[in-house]
This record gives C-alpha cells, structure tokens and sequence, in this order.
C-alpha cells in the first residue's frame, strides 16, 4: 500500500479558533509519519486575524533557521475564508455588525487579502474555503447554492491553489434542518461540470479534506465517504489535481494519516499523483 507524503492544510496554535499544535512538534511529528513535503495554514478570515499570520510566521521561521533541512519542505500558507465584501468593509472601518446581518446586495464575496499582503508575510500558497453563508437562506436549495457560488469564486481567484473541505458545511449555522450536503448528487451535474472546468482552468487543486469526510474524524455517513472518494477519484482521473489535508486542529498529528492511507488504497486514488508545491 502507498502511503501519502504531503499535507497542505495545517493549523498550529498560532490559529484563531482551536487549533493547538506548536511547530516544533509538527515538525517532529512530520518526520516520524514520513510526511516529507507539507505547510502550515493558519486561518485568516478577516484582518482581525493578522496578527495571528504575523505570529504563526515568526514561528515558522524560527522553525526554519533551527532546521535548515526543512527549507523547500515545509511551507508557509494560509487558509483564507470566502467572506462578503460588506463584512470586510464594516470590519475595515471598525464597525462591529455580526456577519449574519449581511444584506443580500452586500454579499459580494471577497477575500482579505491582498498581494501586498501576501508579499509581506512570505505566503507561498492559500487554501480557500467557505465557512458559512454570506447571505443567510433557509431553504435547503438556498444554502446549497450560496455555498456553490464560493467555490466557484475561490476556484477561479488567481491567488487560490487549493479549494478546500467542498461540500463542508458549518454546522454550527443551524439554517436548515438538516445538512444539505449529505447526499453528493444535490451537486447538479451542470454545477460540476462548471466547478471541474474552473478548477483545471485555473490550476487549483481539489482538497482530499480528510478531517471532515472520514468516518473516524468527520462524523459524516459511510454512503457520503464513498461518494466523496469516488468523486477524488474521478476528478484525478480527469487530470484534476488532489491536495492531501488533514486540517489538523488537534495538539499532535501522529497517527492521522493511518485511515486515510487505507481509503485512498480501497478507491485506488493515486497518491504519488498528489499535489506538490
């Protein structure tokens, strides 16, 4: 069985939400798993979290002078939020109104960085994903085209490499009775044609989130685990490029890639074909 070595979607502590692992052990803990190519992607949703990507920077390049060898192994990244620009503007202009409040014509979506931004803290390549709705639905079909129309925005933004944890949804926005992307096929075969053509358009790699589509993390049904392998599959099989993320929040990262391993071995997805930086 091949086993993966890479991993592009990493949170530390240096993370705004739980994320608690430090570098040094990531780094350790890395080289134990034979993981030999990989990045930190600590969260940016807003400019609140700035300071956050200043910190988990210095820290990643301490890790660097202490450990030389890393230099073109370990890699510094972010994972950046689908946000509305309303949001962000408000948010520019230090006024505090939740996001939820976003009106409809509000709702452009808008990331928070810049290249500047990039450019000062050294960032060589951003995961996208989205996180919530930027104008609240209620209705199934609503939510499932709200978060669409994201993946369709980070999937032809040109600073996006990976498109992250698709078809995720935040649970925590109790819009809906139920989770509108428990079954794959809401995702039309139009809609997929347009997501697929965008992404090998604009050579963004499709993420294997293995934190929210595996059983043994994610809390998500086996029939949606084998929709969603069988959908790597088929994306790879099209030339599509496959982004191994663990999107790691625990404090260690040993032991994570043992179930996944076994997955991509039973749906005969190619790890050596992995997307590398």
């Amino acid at each position: 069985m091949k086993k993966v070595t890479s991993d592009w979607h990493i949170h530390t502590e240096h993370s705004c939400d739980s994320a608690c692992i430090t570098m040094e052990d990531l780094v350790n803990e890395q080289k134990q798993n034979g993981i030999t190519d990989f990045g930190v992607t600590d969260h940016l949703h807003s400019l609140r979290q700035e300071g956050d990507i200043r910190n988990s920077r210095k820290a990643y390049d301490e890790i660097i002078e202490k450990y030389p060898y890393l230099k073109g192994h370990f890699h510094f990244g972010i994972e950046a939020s689908v946000m509305s620009k309303w949001d962000l503007d408000n948010i520019k202009a230090g006024i505090n109104i939740h996001r939820r409040e976003c009106p409809k014509e509000g709702a452009i979506p808008q990331f928070a960085f810049d290249d500047e931004f990039l450019n000062r803290y050294g960032i060589e390549y951003v995961v996208a994903a989205a996180h919530w709705q930027l104008f609240r639905h209620t209705t199934k079909q609503g939510v499932i085209n709200e978060y669409f129309r994201q993946y369709m925005y980070a999937a032809t933004h040109p600073n996006v490499d990976i498109l992250a944890h698709f078809l995720w949804w935040n649970k925590f926005e109790k819009d809906v009775d139920s989770d509108p992307f428990a079954d794959m096929d809401v995702i039309t075969p139009s809609m997929r044609s347009e997501f697929e053509c965008a992404l090998k358009e604009n050579n963004v790699a499709f993420e294997v989130n293995v934190c929210k589509i595996c059983v043994e993390y994610g809390g998500v049904t086996e029939s949606f685990v084998d929709e969603y392998l069988s959908y790597c599959k088929e994306l790879q099989d099209k030339g599509i490029p496959l982004a191994m993320a663990t999107d790691l929040h625990d404090r260690h990262i040993t032991g994570k890639y043992d179930h996944p391993n076994e997955l991509f071995d039973k749906y005969k997805i190619d790890v050596d074909k992995f997307w590398k930086l």
